[in-house]
């Protein structure tokens, strides 16, 4: 069905996806898309709403959740009326945060956010006391603990967001991949990749709506109360100037899967000057040879180009629940001005669903998901590529192209992360050259049986692996003996209360080490069970290390 033309004209166009599928009557499932000045106010400002919020930012910095503090002061910026004293206040709380992850730039800055907003006078002594500490910190030298995504090597000359010591060659498949041009060890940067595209699913009061910047000094939207920014550039963003306030759908997870769609077709559609341009474009694009070699990745229809390439499921057909999101977005699209008048014509409009449909697909298989674990002890627990569990919630998706050329195995080399809007990859084992990069596209698969991997990677990516491990490939019982007796392991797998008297930074870092110096020895032992609780306490600990620092 998806892309499939009409055979009855003697110029035909792409098929009617939603009138073969029962049209409004079976696909519609919402009456009316509503903007926050209409009857649902489901975006209005709100400072009662605003004040809880900020009680329970508060409750969480009582317990050392700095994370979830953040999260909640931000939502509260985010609900505050304009012109309201919670403003200052959540302001004023959430620079508390960054003093105590000695982020003292960020603290200063939002002090004086907070007396902008017009902090009451009579708690301006303990903003000024504050403000002095930050400063007594930065003159005594202590260093505001910032995770910085950068790369290990010096960048590609072709692809810079790659280290110099990679390539992207073709395998043994015939599919493009990366591969080491010389030995690398465990722990290195290996790409840094700004996202293509991203949206924030939940824990709006976190990451900035566009760029997706995590624990900056956000400001909340003047109009609705579910988007931050972390500057006036991505404040005056063209995405946000169409979607604030909108809702296309009162379940939260359908409207953010329609949004996610529309978001992916307006970033691009500024790049072509007609629907015609844009339906050779795409054509050339989806017919051509997905394995050729691009030649840069640098512009905005390189990029998009990469995109329309990557993986998609089946073309015969879609699940109704997703061609009702695929409808919806369709529909939004042309409740927008600028899109209406460019694709006027019956061709336009049938192609427009085609390219929906193709958009939703990739979006759904080749994201990464970055969720948080809602914990009930002291720390908050960050992840990429959710397990689907309850306990876990999206807070965002992105993807980038470099994922693309980085091939699924149950015996990775190299993690995938998110940074700020960017994907970073990681060494997990040592890499020699000439080998392929590869990846775990979700983490459970590390300790899974392979009956379990081979259900998950179906379900949830439409994929069958062929990587060593599934193939058979695995440790000795000797080799996995000599893991088990190496006193670093002993070490990694022992209670994590034995370091409560050393204090948790100094925990994982001991940690950390330990599972960097056990990588070293056996990275090219086959995979078994106790290698995998090492890479997958490794990932851990980037990824705590990450939170703390972003």
């Amino acid at each position: 069905m998806l892309w499939k033309k009409e055979t009855n004209r003697n110029d035909p166009i792409y098929v009617d996806i939603f009138a073969l599928n029962g049209g409004l009557a079976s696909l519609g499932i919402v009456p009316h898309h509503a903007r926050c000045e209409d009857t649902d106010t489901t975006f209005n400002k709100n400072d009662a709403v605003s004040l809880q919020k900020r009680n329970e930012g508060n409750e969480h910095f009582k317990q050392g959740k700095l994370l979830h503090a953040i999260e909640f002061y931000g939502e509260s910026l985010c609900y505050a009326e304009n012109g309201s004293k919670n403003i200052s206040l959540a302001y004023a709380n959430r620079s508390t945060c960054f003093l105590k992850l000695k982020r003292y730039e960020e603290c200063l800055t939002d002090i004086e956010m907070a007396k902008q907003a017009g902090y009451p006078a009579d708690l301006m002594p303990k903003l000024e006391r504050r403000k002095e500490e930050c400063l007594k910190g930065i003159g005594e030298g202590e260093k505001s603990m910032q995770f910085e995504s950068k790369l290990s090597f010096e960048p590609d000359k072709y692809f810079p967001c790659l280290a110099n010591v990679l390539e992207i060659d073709v395998d043994d498949d015939g599919d493009l991949a990366i591969f080491a041009k010389e030995d690398i060890d465990v722990g290195q940067i290996v790409a840094v990749e700004k996202m293509f595209m991203g949206y924030i699913y939940s824990w709006h009061g976190l990451a900035c709506n566009i760029c997706l910047k995590t624990n900056a000094n956000l400001m909340p939207c003047m109009k609705c109360n579910v988007a931050m920014f972390c500057s006036e550039e991505c404040q005056a963003h063209q995405l946000h100037k169409f979607e604030c306030g909108l809702k296309a759908c009162k379940c939260d997870l359908t409207n953010n899967n329609i949004m996610r769609v529309v978001r992916s077709f307006l970033l691009i559609v500024d790049s072509f000057e007609s629907a015609d341009e844009l339906m050779t474009f795409v054509e050339q694009a989806i017919s051509s040879d997905r394995n050729q070699m691009p030649s840069n990745l640098s512009d905005a229809k390189s990029q998009y180009e990469a995109f329309l390439k990557l993986p998609i499921g089946s073309q015969s057909s879609l699940p109704k629940d997703v061609l009702c999101i695929i409808f919806e977005a369709h529909k939004l699209l042309f409740s927008i001005p600028k899109i209406h008048s460019m694709f006027t014509a019956e061709k336009h409009r049938r192609f427009l669903m085609h390219l929906m449909s193709h958009h939703y697909q990739i979006l759904d298989l080749n994201s990464i998901v970055h969720s948080l674990k809602l914990c009930s002890d002291d720390q908050d627990e960050e992840t990429s590529n959710g397990n689907g569990h309850d306990s876990v919630k999206w807070a965002s998706s992105q993807i980038g192209m470099v994922s693309r050329y980085v091939k699924n195995s149950c015996a990775p080399n190299v993690h995938e992360t998110t940074s700020n809007g960017n994907t970073v990859i990681v060494t997990v084992r040592p890499i020699k050259k000439g080998q392929q990069l590869s990846n775990a596209l979700l983490l459970q698969l590390l300790t899974q049986s392979k009956k379990e991997r081979k259900q998950v990677l179906w379900r949830e990516r439409k994929m069958k692996c062929k990587c060593v491990r599934c193939k058979g490939l695995i440790a000795s019982t000797v080799q996995r003996e000599i893991i088990l007796a190496d006193p670093d392991f002993q070490f990694i797998s022992s209670d994590w209360s034995d370091d409560s008297s050393e204090g948790f930074d100094v925990a994982i870092q001991a940690r950390f080490e330990k599972c960097k110096s056990l990588l070293r020895r056996y990275g090219q032992f086959p995979w078994c069970e106790e290698f995998g609780e090492i890479v997958e306490l490794f990932i851990r600990l980037i990824c705590i290390q990450q939170q703390q620092k972003s």
